[in-house]
């Protein structure tokens, strides 16, 4: 048998249970912990999940408000098709002024007439361009024959300085100027109309219709014929050949 020493008292169930009771309570209070500890971590991993979630998320964000910086370039495309619409400046210049088109004047005189008119002249036994009718002009008017003298271009007479001839100049002028050269006929009494895409005016000086004038006597009286940048000036003395201005138009327009 085991004996007790004095001072000491058996330990009894009623301590060794009370001696195991703060052992349990411990050990619950570190599984508390634990589990603390583990719900922490699961939150935490729970948090990061759904950063990490929302960064992607972020970045769309971004790329969308990209977006509208990058259709702020399509926006400038219509600046762009704004140039189309100014090229319609050059429509007005593509309205050029209908050009004019142009005589090439010729070099000799039997370049003027058509065939049969140029034999029917010859047969008046008239000499073609006699030295001494160099200085005439085909017409009378003053005003006329200064700007002739000027602007001879092809000179073709026919005949003698006599009451009897032909006197034409064949020239090129500006279209504008035929205007004031039509203008200056019709103040002389001429009279004008529309001819072979050109304009006829026909002047008679003395003649049926002139003052004093008698049947028999000497005629003289002028022909101006405009088209394009040409102008045909004719004056004639008794010989008016039937046709003859025609046929110089439709010799140089065929």
């Amino acid at each position: 048998m085991t004996e007790t020493g004095p001072g000491t008292d058996p330990a009894t169930p009623e301590d060794a249970g009370e001696a195991a009771e703060p052992t349990r309570s411990s050990k619950r209070t570190t599984w508390i912990i634990v589990a603390a500890v583990g719900a922490l971590v699961v939150i935490a991993l729970i948090v990061w999940a759904l950063v990490a979630r929302a960064a992607p998320a972020g970045h769309v964000d971004a790329s969308a408000s990209a977006t509208p910086s990058a259709s702020s370039t399509p926006s400038s495309s219509p600046a762009a098709s704004e140039t189309p619409s100014a090229s319609p400046s050059p429509t007005a210049s593509s309205s050029p002024s209908p050009t004019v088109p142009t005589l090439t004047l010729p070099t000799d005189c039997s370049a003027i007439y058509s065939g049969p008119m140029f034999a029917s002249l010859r047969a008046l036994q008239l000499p073609l361009n006699d030295p001494s009718l160099a200085d005439e002009t085909g017409t009378a008017i003053p005003e006329l024959d200064t700007l002739l003298r000027a602007n001879p271009g092809l000179h073709c007479s026919w005949g003698l300085p006599s009451e009897l001839g032909i006197n034409t100049n064949v020239t090129l002028i500006d279209p504008a100027a035929a205007q004031n050269i039509e203008a200056t006929l019709v103040a002389r009494g001429a009279t004008c109309e529309e001819k072979d895409d050109g304009t006829l005016c026909t002047l008679v000086h003395v003649g049926p219709g002139i003052e004093d004038w008698a049947e028999g006597d000497p005629q003289a009286g002028e022909n101006h014929f405009f088209r394009d940048n040409a102008w045909i000036a004719t004056h004639w003395s008794t010989v008016e050949m039937n046709g003859y201005t025609p046929d110089i138009v439709h010799t140089l327009w065929p």
